[in-house]
């Protein structure tokens, strides 16, 4: 199905898709400070571009975001630990995670 640009959100445990406003944060609801992030490569562009993370300053959380349009090859989990820098630099600057994958064991 051609999504023509749409966001749909998708449950790690039942595959559940819902259809999700882009400019709106998905834990708060905020359109005014809703950003993407990425990591940047040695040559300074995107070192994945199929992976990036939406951040909310208003509640200062993030979701990673896969953009199956441009790797449809993407596999959720394998691609989630394949972009943990990107988590780690948001932890830094103290984002917590929104719709961790529940296939990763949490320590701590």
């Amino acid at each position: 199905m051609e999504s023509g640009g749409l966001r749909y959100l998708h449950c790690g445990i039942c595959h559940t898709a819902w259809h999700h406003v882009r400019s709106s944060c998905v834990a708060c609801g905020d359109g005014k400070d809703v950003s993407q992030r990425f990591v940047e490569g040695a040559d300074g562009t995107e070192a994945n571009g199929a992976v990036r993370a939406e951040t909310c300053d208003a509640c200062h959380s993030y979701l990673k975001l896969l953009f199956l349009e441009k790797a449809p090859d993407l596999d959720p989990v394998a691609d989630d630990l394949a972009t943990l820098a990107l988590d780690l630099l948001l932890g830094e600057e103290e984002y917590r995670r929104i719709g961790v994958n529940p296939f990763l064991a949490v320590a701590g």
